[in-house]
């Protein structure tokens, strides 16, 4: 149906005028239920709401803007976030929230360029994936827009955040290995890159620490350079029995490694990632890894967000969202020597 009107609604559920534009505007005077009835039947019929007139109404531009620094959406290692995004946009279209994402490269973080959906004066307020320069982040919180941190989170607690519990969660998983009998465990990540692969090491430390098995400072390999892109693995002399990583990609890349050099996963070494998301790789099927709940997550970003907006709220909120191990073929017993 072409140029869908509220009468058109309204008609069709024998309803009033009135009626179907309070639940269509978020306004008082429905019942929750007609509220539903009413927004289902505009969709099914094709309405789209004027989105600027409401704003103009309100003060708003009904618009969140979403930063994702470009290193992360380089190759492969976009997926994740690329679902993040999705479940983000597909929240915020519930409260009649339009978004617009933008990548931050490395050029724009070194000159301090905001985004240019910043730069254009059209957004409520922004989310930020993945973790940006310190340098960076306190110019686009120099913007003083509503913002919320996910995947990663603020040390100063300045600014509203969503992460995963990644200190448990890899706690958990080096004590599963443990538990299979490894004591020869290396950490797979650059601990300075993000505040997410320090808290897995932290996770992994912690868990070797109260089971008395010795910490080695050979066992914890970089993973990437300074420009935050993956790089060549060196691995130890004397070769660990598991590996931790801190994320499937380069878990990934390790088993590719591992197996060119003759060893066979998991009969010879064992190999754990994070995250969950199997199609990143033709490997990443077989992975055991820890699942990130990335719906949970945006859905207590865009709560935080909306909370910030409309309550004027002044106190600064860290949430974290469990994860919880998937066992797969990556992993087994120790083999004695």
């Amino acid at each position: 149906m072409a140029n869908v009107t509220m009468r058109d609604i309204a008609e069709n559920l024998g309803i009033s005028i009135v009626s179907v534009s309070k639940a269509l505007t978020g306004k008082a005077g429905v019942s929750e239920e007609l509220r539903e009835k009413i927004k289902k039947e505009a969709d099914r019929l094709g309405y789209r709401y004027n989105f600027g007139a409401k704003g103009l109404k309100e003060g708003k531009n009904y618009n969140v803007g979403v930063i994702i620094p470009s290193y992360y959406t380089d190759d492969t290692s976009n997926a994740f976030y690329v679902k993040m995004y999705q479940c983000v946009a597909k929240c915020l279209t519930n409260y009649d929230y339009a978004t617009m994402l933008e990548l931050a490269d490395t050029r724009m973080q070194e000159m301090m360029i905001l985004p240019q959906i910043v730069d254009d004066n059209r957004l409520d307020g922004m989310i930020l994936m993945g973790e940006l320069d310190e340098s960076y982040l306190e110019k686009l919180r120099q913007t003083n827009l509503p913002m919320i941190y996910m995947d990663f989170y603020d040390l100063s607690m300045e600014t509203d955040s969503v992460s995963m519990d990644n200190i448990s969660a890899e706690y958990k998983m080096t004590e599963y290995l443990i538990g299979l009998g490894h004591k020869k465990i290396a950490y797979v990540g650059s601990i300075d890159a993000t505040t997410s692969i320090m808290d897995r090491y932290l996770g992994y430390r912690r868990a070797l620490h109260h089971y008395n098995i010795p910490y080695r400072e050979d066992y914890l390999i970089e993973d990437r350079g300074a420009d935050r892109l993956f790089k060549e693995l060196v691995l130890p002399e004397d070769m660990p029995t598991a590996f931790v990583c801190n994320n499937d990609e380069i878990a990934c890349i390790l088993i590719e490694k591992l197996e060119k050099m003759g060893y066979r996963v998991p009969e010879d070494i064992s190999v754990t990632g994070f995250d969950n998301y199997p199609f990143i790789r033709r490997n990443a099927s077989g992975l055991t890894t820890v699942d990130v709940d990335i719906a949970m997550m945006a859905s207590e970003g865009v709560e935080l967000l909306l909370e910030r907006l409309n309550e004027k709220r002044e106190t600064f909120v860290r949430r974290v969202v469990s994860g919880h191990i998937v066992i797969r073929e990556s992993t087994g017993k120790v083999v004695e020597p």
